[in-house]
């Protein structure tokens, strides 16, 4: 008996929320895993900093000064010019490096969304001149800027977040007026005017959401470009102040001993790689799983 034939169609699947969809796609991503595992561990020493050092992070011990690792019982990775517990501060640089970050990412959407969503969704002189200042802005180099910055105002964590904060933002509101510039066409932007809602309330309520998600991964990107800056500027001498341990700090006073003591360089070094590598894999997965046309779809055969 010959069989009919057959032709495919897609159909999208009786699937769950939208949000779950993307958790699933994220979590089945193993560098994004691998990614998600390293920004947990940092966050989980970050948090935790003051159960998990063997010592407080400035307490210094003259009489052991540049201890290698495994040296001495008390100092598994060594000890600093001034006699402080290497692993001690390592796990507090954690806790520095994740304070800056957030609280610069914090601030950029803070004001970039704002800014960004008045420019793109009223346009008008309001776009003009906030893409005009958007223009003045990106026209300052941002490292150069900070160290501008932290030489006028000094050294300390808040100087470095609000260093970092000036031009951290300009990306954010790009981001934003993009999204808001493309959204306030749409039909059901466009219903709800026709339906009397207020603008503002369209805004908030109806585009603002459906833009979050480039935000959502342009701060996954960014915090990974913020650990790198402050450990820059604290590498220079212009950042964390002591006794706060900074990684960045931390390689930059090794340069006096690091020919010999290799491990006040190395150590550091390591924490920063892998936490730029953590954030910049979990990025990568978060871009492809809020990705709609990543949603699983299956092939049904129907009759010709």
């Amino acid at each position: 008996m010959n069989q009919q034939p057959t032709m495919s169609v897609d159909v999208s699947d009786a699937q769950p929320s939208p949000d779950l969809q993307a958790l699933r796609r994220l979590l089945l991503n193993r560098l994004a895993l691998l990614g998600l595992i390293l920004v947990g561990a940092v966050i989980f020493l970050a948090l935790f900093a003051q159960w998990l050092a063997p010592h407080p992070y400035d307490f210094a011990r003259f009489d052991r000064v540049l201890l290698m690792p495994l040296e001495h019982p008390d100092h598994l990775l060594g000890t600093d010019e001034v006699g402080r517990d290497y692993l001690s501060r390592l796990i507090y640089g954690a806790r520095t490096s994740l304070t800056v970050s957030l609280l610069v990412q914090g601030l950029a959407v803070l004001i970039g969304v704002p800014v960004g969503a008045m420019a793109g969704y009223f346009g008008g002189h309001i776009g003009f001149v906030v893409s005009r200042l958007i223009d003045v802005m990106t026209a300052f180099p941002s490292l150069l800027f900070a160290i501008l910055l932290i030489s006028v105002l000094g050294g300390g964590l808040y100087s470095v977040v609000l260093a970092l904060s000036v031009t951290g933002w300009i990306l954010i509101a790009r981001l934003t007026r993009a999204q808001f510039l493309a959204l306030r066409e749409r039909d059901f932007v466009l219903s709800a005017h026709a339906l009397g809602v207020p603008t503002w309330r369209i805004a908030i309520r109806h585009v603002l959401p459906n833009a979050l998600t480039p935000i959502v991964i342009a701060v996954s990107f960014g915090i990974p470009a913020t650990i790198f800056a402050e450990a820059g500027l604290s590498f220079l001498g212009l950042g964390i102040n002591d006794p706060l341990a900074s990684w960045g700090k931390m390689v930059g006073v090794s340069n006096a001993y690091v020919r010999v003591y290799w491990h006040l360089a190395l150590f550091p070094t390591l924490a920063i790689a892998l936490t730029m590598l953590g954030c910049a894999l979990l990025g990568d997965g978060l871009r492809d799983a809020l990705d709609p046309r990543q949603r699983n779809r299956r092939v049904v055969s129907l009759p010709a």
